[in-house]
């Protein structure tokens, strides 16, 4: 079951210090990597800060690899033999609820009637049968997306079944 971390209080506001703040998480038991991360945050929203990043400033990932060109140390290729030991990790859960969504945010539709979910399903579907291995896939579901994901990924048996 995952942690859930209570919101911050309402004396924690932006015209206050940050000190408030780290009396009452310490209160409550946070540890002390959540609590420098929401201070980071705090700081940055105090400041001013939006937390987005213009457009201008994004760029393509430069010189990634091909996966059938990395080598060993040993420089054999390693190609597909990777995937084995390897997991596609997705983020399922959060923020949804604050979106006003009762659903995971992946269930929305986003290309025809194919939703986020849809789509990474049959990637991982996909790169299975590309290189003949059985790449892993993991969600990582909060308690209030759990049920409906599942739910939804049965019209996906191989994935479903996944050890």
């Amino acid at each position: 079951r995952p942690i859930a971390y209570p919101r911050p209080p309402p004396s924690c506001t932006m015209a206050a210090s940050f000190e408030p703040c780290r009396e009452k998480m310490t209160a409550e038991g946070l540890p002390d990597a959540a609590i420098k991360a929401f201070e980071y945050s705090f700081n940055l929203l105090a400041s001013g800060e939006s937390g987005m990043i213009p457009e201008a400033d994004i760029a393509p990932a430069a010189d990634v690899p091909n996966l059938a060109d990395i080598k060993t140390e040993d420089g054999s290729v390693h190609g597909a033999s990777l995937l084995k030991e390897s997991v596609v990790l997705k983020l399922n859960g959060g923020l949804g609820t604050g979106m006003g969504l009762d659903f995971a945010k992946s269930l929305l539709k986003v290309k025809g009637n194919d939703t986020f979910l849809d789509l990474t399903a049959k990637q991982v579907i996909s790169m299975r049968k590309a290189y003949k291995q059985n790449v892993r896939f993991a969600l990582m579901n909060s308690f209030s997306t759990s049920d409906d994901t599942m739910a939804f990924l049965q019209k996906y048996p191989d994935i479903v079944s996944d050890p």
